[in-house]
């Protein structure tokens, strides 16, 4: 939905028209009822003659009374090329709505343009700029008003030649007109706040797809006659289709003579599909950092170790002398995770003396060593950072740990093998939840990345030309294949106590801790996003989604201290817990008889030590009683239900 100055002003001249009598278009201004048409605004009867559908009065009559109260100028008064409405504008009317209103900082000022904004005071808070009642009418508009999808000869060369995006808009704006179209049936979206940047839709990206595959045979290749024609063919079989239809499918190369699908047809149906629902999934993203690729190395070459030397297999032990005992010339991108650990510690205010010292030593053990002598804690400093990391590629289903002879040890899951390979052919990289997020926001509908989001995803290697690179589609299938685990860090957890339900910005985040941490911040949030706990919105905003909510009740009462509250790892022994035990309704426990314990070890999958100790941690974490899941356990395993 896209509306500007020409399409005001045509919904008015359509307002201005008797009841029932539809408004003749003169020859050449055509073009903005067309798009209003697609967006489900206008309906056009004879050729040229148009009426209001029952959204486009709404949204013509909100707009009269915006004028009328003087939040906005008559759009005979505004700049030809000014978006009143469009992607971007729906994605922070969105945003706002999502954190209770509030607008924050970065888009307040292109929503008060549109007069979509107004004071309020919130109690116990202050005084706000929040979305209106005339904003929110606006998404009311979008999320009922069903766009039309029709495509032309025209229009497919246009979609089959432009990038899919993310992209800087350059690549799809210019004379044409069709960005507007496209843009009016939701098959692209602009980023916030100034439509910098561009992607295709998830439909977009299916109705492209379908461009590539179906010949230029017709002035029209893809509409709702010609879709619910196909969809006919293929629930009742080629003979329930009159002649004309049957000719249409064959000339489209949709099915064949026996009305079998075609790859044309696959992809159209796949389009009537996403289009007939509204289907939109979640906006899921993941998060590797350097040591977590180094890892996934250092986990492949133990293996191969193990060929020669059965008894050397990838336990946190391995791994530790793997990663840690080589010369730090040949780790130089992971060295900003060992600082980042070290300024933790030691305090922000140290990093110069931090800096100097890796220039000095030669080794990640000397390193350590340097600042850790006094009581030997420097072992035990690695060893916590090799299983947090581990930790954490289990988590996102990257790794898994298993019982090797009574030991823990860690496999690479198909995705970790990918991902591997990836890192060999790229490089060793971090790639952070919000790089990965420009790719999948378009799930969002009306979503494109912000231009920083985008930044960081070309610097990351996922996008390039305009488009996914083969590496920005790995992460993508990673973030949405991938088996996921719960798992949180202590300060992953400070982090998530300081952010309410709504009404929080990351620059509210930042006052929360000395001006050293934020750094430290910024990988936390990356993380708990990559988790599913938070969503940052396009404003800046960090909202709780259901996961992290649950997660944060959960671990309410745990006391702070712990490295890791919940592990992937405690999670698979609640799991094995829940499915050996009796569930008590009332009491919200699931009882679990000491009997039951053997068998539960079994399914965890995991070794007895292992499963011992994670025992320990749950019950010392509140998650677990002495023989029973209580209800902060509950929660927990109602969030990895929901993650998955």
């Amino acid at each position: 939905m896209v509306i500007r100055k020409e399409h005001a002003l045509a919904l008015m001249r359509l307002k201005e028209m008797e009841e029932g009598k539809f408004y003749t278009v003169p020859e050449g201004e055509e073009a903005p009822f067309i798009e209003l048409e697609m967006a489900n605004l206008a309906r056009m009867g004879n050729p040229f003659e148009y009426v209001l559908t029952y959204w486009g009065e709404v949204l013509v009559n909100t707009l009269s009374e915006m004028v009328e109260k003087g939040l906005i100028a008559h759009p005979e008064k505004w700049d030809d090329e000014f978006r009143w409405i469009g992607t971007e504008v729906i994605a922070m009317i969105d945003a706002s709505i999502k954190n209770g209103d509030i607008c924050g900082g970065l888009i307040e000022k292109e929503l008060s343009k549109r007069g979509f904004v107004e004071e309020k005071k919130i109690e116990k808070k202050g005084t706000f700029k929040v979305v209106n009642d005339f904003g929110k009418a606006i998404m009311d508009i979008f999320n009922n008003a069903t766009p039309r999808l029709i495509v032309s000869r025209e229009l497919k060369e246009f979609i089959k030649n432009a990038p899919t995006g993310p992209a800087e808009s350059s690549f799809i704006k210019g004379e044409s007109r069709f960005p507007l179209i496209l843009e009016s049936m939701r098959l692209i979206a602009f980023s916030v706040p100034t439509s910098d940047v561009y992607t295709f839709t998830a439909l977009g990206e299916k109705v492209k797809q379908a461009c590539e595959l179906i010949p230029p045979v017709r002035d029209v290749i893809i509409s709702e006659d010609i879709m619910d024609t196909l969809a006919e063919c293929f629930d009742e079989g080629i003979d329930a289709v009159d002649e004309e239809g049957k000719e249409l499918l064959w000339e489209l190369a949709l099915v064949d003579d026996k009305g079998e699908l075609l790859p044309a047809g696959e992809a159209l149906l796949e389009v009537y599909r996403v289009w007939r629902d509204r289907e939109s999934l979640p906006v899921k993203t993941v998060d590797v950092e350097a040591i977590d690729a180094e890892l996934l190395k250092g986990i492949e070459e133990v293996w191969e170790k193990n060929k020669e030397n059965p008894e050397v297999v990838p336990t946190v032990e391995e791994l530790v002398h793997y990663l840690f005992y080589k010369p730090l010339k040949e780790y130089k991108h992971v060295l900003e995770h060992y600082g980042r650990r070290l300024y933790q510690d030691l305090g922000y205010q140290k990093k110069e003396e931090i800096k100097k010292k890796f220039e000095e030593v030669k080794t990640a053990e000397e390193l350590f060593k340097s600042f850790y002598e006094k009581g030997n804690q420097w072992y035990e400093k690695l060893f916590d950072i090799v299983q947090e990391s581990l930790y954490t590629l289990e988590s996102f289903g990257i790794i898994k740990s298993s019982d090797h002879n009574g030991k823990k040890v860690h496999r690479l899951t198909e995705w970790g093998e990918k991902i591997l390979q990836d890192m060999k052919r790229r490089g060793f990289r971090r790639i952070s939840s919000t790089a990965v997020k420009s790719i999948t926001i378009k799930h969002r509908v009306f979503g494109a990345p912000n231009v920083d989001w985008y930044e960081e995803a070309v610097n990351a290697q996922l996008v390039g030309g305009g488009e996914p690179t083969e590496a920005g589609k790995l992460y993508e299938e990673v973030a949405y294949k991938a088996k996921r685990l719960p798992h949180i860090t202590r300060f992953e957890l400070q982090v998530l106590h300081k952010i309410p339900e709504r009404g929080y910005f990351i620059d509210n985040l930042y006052e929360e801790f000395d001006e050293t941490w934020h750094e430290e911040i910024e990988f936390a949030i990356n993380k708990l996003e990559a988790r599913g706990y938070i969503d940052i919105l396009p404003n800046r905003a960090i909202v709780l989604t259901e996961v992290g909510s649950l997660i944060k009740r959960a671990l309410a009462g745990t006391p702070e201290g712990f490295g890791n509250p919940i592990t992937p790892l405690g999670v698979r022994v609640l799991d094995a817990l829940r499915k050996v035990g009796t569930l008590y309704v009332k009491e919200q426990k699931i009882r679990v008889l000491p009997k039951n314990l053997k068998e539960a070890i079994k399914l965890s999958g995991l070794d007895e030590e292992t499963f011992g100790k994670e025992l320990l941690i749950l019950k010392n974490a509140k998650l677990v009683g002495k023989n029973s899941i209580n209800e902060a356990g509950l929660l927990v395993l109602e969030a990895l239900d929901k993650l998955n």
